[in-house]
């Protein structure tokens, strides 16, 4: 049974291309609100697309807009947030996939040297703690490009490609270890993958981003051979690293070469936005996200809410685009758009139109449970 006298939480994640996290805490908050129910608002992100304002929101930090490039190389301004000397930094900013068109998409020439570009930006404005969200990646280059512009020397067979890690030979790290010794490295993943195998970097993520089946076999040795290169330059395995194939490996090789700690995005976030305090005076809460499906249920948003909440045995309800069979039995309620909506491309464009007819919905539902028993 539902307590209509305790908070309502709304804790969702971004719906990728459509509604940000904000715009659906504020709309669903008005709504419940205004049938005098209580919200609170926890907007979260799991190191994906809109992590770094989520993070940014929650430690009151402002934003720095700069020139850098895309994952082609083409100059772009994107923003990072600065508070103190900690700076929030998202890979996607720069030379996230959502910047190419789907025809752009070329895994043999994307690099992540535009993040690289940031991350120095806010090193010369007195940064010493990094928080780094990297999902979003176009690329699959372990790191190589954004590693590159930071200071690490890379030696090529040859000059054919701007991934770098599909010719890298050697490297040198003395420059960059000493540019960033007394830097710390938090960085938000949203995926456990590891750099290489079945479910590593190539074979998951190489097709999303334009990869053939020949070009994920490249990716594949070419990684393994640069973990290999990291282990002699620093002693550490990675080919089974636990994130180490998020972004396309970047994850693995800052952590071999800078120390990075690596942790999971949806668990940081929760952390941040004291979700655990607010959980147990909680009657019910409302995650979402654009799609629900197995994937959701392993360290997204809100599978990890669902988890947190059958343990406190409190109603958790999700609100998204699309939901596959398979996740539907780990929520209490699940509301989706594509109900409402003519077809998908409908529900995306006008999600806030279909958000408010949900709204009403889970009022419904909320006051139906209230006095059923």
């Amino acid at each position: 049974m539902i307590l209509l006298d305790r908070d309502i939480i709304l804790a969702p994640n971004a719906f990728k291309g459509s509604l940000n996290a904000f715009e659906f805490c504020k709309i669903l908050s008005t709504e419940l609100e205004e049938c005098g129910l209580h919200t609170i608002s926890l907007p979260m992100g799991d190191g994906g697309d809109g992590t770094a304002e989520i993070i940014a929101y929650y430690l009151k930090a402002a934003p720095i807009k700069i020139s850098t490039r895309d994952a082609l190389g083409r100059e772009r301004l994107a923003s990072y947030y600065l508070k103190g000397d900690t700076a929030i930094i998202e890979l996607a900013e720069a030379c996230g996939l959502k910047h190419l068109k789907r025809e752009e998409y070329d895994i043999l020439n994307t690099n992540t040297g535009g993040f690289g570009i940031l991350i120095n930006h806010a090193i010369s404005q007195g940064a010493k703690e990094l928080i780094l969200c990297v999902g979003g990646s176009a690329s699959v280059d372990g790191g190589t490009g954004a590693l590159r512009e930071m200071g690490l020397t890379i030696v090529k067979e040859q000059e054919i490609y701007r991934n770098d890690v599909l010719d890298i030979k050697d490297i040198n790290t003395r420059v960059l270890q000493q540019r960033f010794k007394d830097i710390h490295m938090t960085i938000l993943c949203d995926v456990d993958n590891p750099l290489c195998g079945p479910e590593g970097a190539a074979a998951v993520f190489g097709p999303q981003k334009g990869a053939s089946q020949e070009q994920v076999v490249m990716l594949e040795q070419q990684l393994c051979k640069w973990a290999n290169l990291l282990k002699v330059h620093t002693g550490q395995e990675l080919l089974q690293l636990k994130h180490g194939g998020a972004a396309g490996g970047i994850t693995a090789a800052m952590f071999a070469l800078l120390g990075a700690r690596l942790v999971s995005g949806s668990e940081y976030c929760l952390s941040l936005s004291h979700f655990h305090d607010h959980l147990p005076h909680a009657g019910v809460v409302i995650t979402g996200e654009g799609k629900i499906d197995v994937q959701s249920l392993y360290g997204k948003i809100p599978g990890t809410i669902a988890s947190l909440c059958r343990e406190q045995k409190i109603p958790v309800y999700a609100v998204v685009g699309l939901a596959e069979k398979q996740a539907i039995p780990f929520f209490d309620k699940v509301f989706t758009m594509t109900q409402y909506a003519r077809t998908v491309y409908d529900s995306i464009a006008n999600a806030p139109d279909y958000l408010k007819i949900i709204a009403q919905a889970i009022i419904d539902t909320l006051y139906s449970s209230a006095y059923s028993d």
